[in-house]
């Protein structure tokens, strides 16, 4: 399935602003407050950027969301709903996915609390 949004092509224009304002990725990944390797991995386009990160990188370097995601400031309207979609979808299943994961913290850390009340009986 082709992908709405490239991560490769995201990662190539974040990149592309760094280099051009003369910046490290060290340098932008704690502005980000991200490690050097999380920023890395968004350059290379391995990983999306999360909301927040797009957020602060949209406006550290004044250019709008459309621009980052897309390499324009405007999108024809006879895309938008298909693509609201396809978001809407992706962010469901991140969604559930945190959720997951939440549970599963929430379940390791009763595990410790409850090793740790054996220990001091």
């Amino acid at each position: 399935m082709q992908e709405i949004l490239s991560k490769k092509e995201i990662g190539e224009r974040i990149k592309d602003l760094r280099i051009k304002n003369g910046l490290s990725q060290a340098f932008i990944a704690n502005i980000l407050n991200l490690s050097r390797s999380n920023y890395s991995q968004i350059e290379l386009g391995n990983q999306y950027p999360s909301f927040n990160t797009l957020h602060e990188i949209a406006s550290y370097y004044s250019r709008t969301y459309d621009w980052l995601l897309h390499g324009t400031d405007a999108k024809p309207a006879s895309e938008s709903p298909a693509k609201i979609d396809v978001i809407l979808n992706d962010l469901e299943t991140s969604f559930r996915n945190f959720t997951s994961s939440l549970k599963k913290l929430e379940q390791e850390l009763n595990h410790i609390k409850a090793r740790r009340a054996k220990v001091r009986i």
